[in-house]
């Protein structure tokens, strides 16, 4: 997902993901709500989350096979949520939360008695712009993109990945992945198999297409030379912030390509031989005719984290300015939110299923 902070990048609607490409974007995304809200269906806004959450999932009842809004007015605000990421044991989440400067990645941790702890920036990424976290399945490495100075550097540059190891109950010091993954241009979202095997989003020489996903497979402790996914995953529109499977069966990712539903939408590919099959979109109410992206797993595999700027089915159409306001303030704005889902609706896209 393209962003590029110290340079905000167009915002095309693929580039939504590119969230550093936020400098005009609050602007846009108060048009969009606007334009959204006018068409919207009639009904009631979801209810606030209890502000104090006891228990797993912030004590929320995992969904079924529709996708629900992801604990409104705690995590899902008024601001501009995306990217979703949890450690193992489901004691602690991160997400972005994005501004016209690029945005960073907050933290709610689950507290000895059970409750959480209310959303914060953690010390270890210090103070510059930060996005699209994932945590490795056996909970050793945090992984990010970031713009920040590179070592010896003191100015921002391209985005590139990041990590940071594990040590006692936080992460270190971050360090940016070698030069053979992170090259000259932006390098976004990244998602690892077990394996160690590396999928992030960049537009290289090869690409097929403005931004391409690639793979870079485990050699040690560090990747081999990136390749590009191919046409079966790849196409001539962009394509970006992916996530594999994690043993590889699949990849799931967002892609503004001819026939989508809207502004951007979720596909699958799965492993199929040395390859994958033809990228297939997920159907509604999964995709919608806004931007749906950045997706993600729960640590046992059996929820689906997305991201997406559709306003929640039965939200009010607003008749007074007074009401267009408050709506504004509530996550029925169309701006980025976090969706989650049951992960076994991907099972049934699978060829032959």
């Amino acid at each position: 997902m393209s962003r590029r902070l110290s340079r905000a990048p167009a915002l095309h609607h693929h580039h939504l993901p590119r969230i550093a490409s936020r400098g005009g974007e609050l602007c846009g995304l108060t048009i969009l709500a606007f334009a959204v809200l006018a068409c919207a269906p009639a009904a009631n806004p979801p209810p606030a989350t209890p502000v104090a959450p006891h228990g797993a999932w912030l004590g929320l009842q995992a969904p079924g096979a529709a996708p629900a809004l992801f604990a409104p007015g705690l995590v899902d605000t008024d601001l501009n949520q995306r990217d979703t990421a949890w450690t193992p044991d489901g004691r602690e989440l991160y997400y972005s939360l994005v501004n016209g400067g690029g945005g960073t990645i907050v933290r709610l941790r689950q507290l000895a008695d059970g409750s959480w702890s209310q959303p914060a920036i953690p010390a270890f990424l210090g103070t510059g712009p930060a996005l699209e976290p994932f945590i490795t399945a056996d909970g050793r490495w945090f992984y990010f993109a970031s713009p920040r100075p590179l070592p010896g550097e003191t100015e921002e540059g391209d985005w590139n990945l990041w990590r940071a190891q594990r040590t006692g109950d936080d992460w270190g010091q971050p360090v940016p992945l070698p030069a053979s993954i992170n090259g000259p241009g932006d390098e976004y979202y990244p998602t690892l198999t077990r394996r160690g095997e590396l999928v992030f989003t960049a537009k290289r020489d090869d690409s097929l297409g403005g931004e391409d996903l690639y793979l870079a497979r485990a050699d040690g402790d560090g990747f081999a030379a990136p390749e590009n996914l191919g046409p079966q995953v790849n196409s001539p529109g962009p394509e970006f912030n992916a996530l594999i499977a994690p043993d590889g069966r699949w990849i799931l990712f967002g892609s503004a390509r001819a026939g989508d539903s809207g502004g951007g939408d979720l596909y699958i590919s799965f492993a199929a031989g040395d390859g994958w099959t033809p990228a297939r979109a997920l159907p509604e109410p999964l995709n919608s005719p806004a931007l749906d992206y950045c997706p993600a797993l729960s640590p046992d595999g059996a929820l689906l984290f997305f991201t997406s700027r559709r306003v929640p089915a039965g939200t009010p159409r607003p008749s007074t300015y007074g009401e267009l306001v408050a709506q504004l303030h509530t996550p029925a704005n169309g701006s980025n939110n976090l969706w989650w889902v049951d992960a076994a609706v991907l099972e049934h896209l699978r060829p032959g299923a």
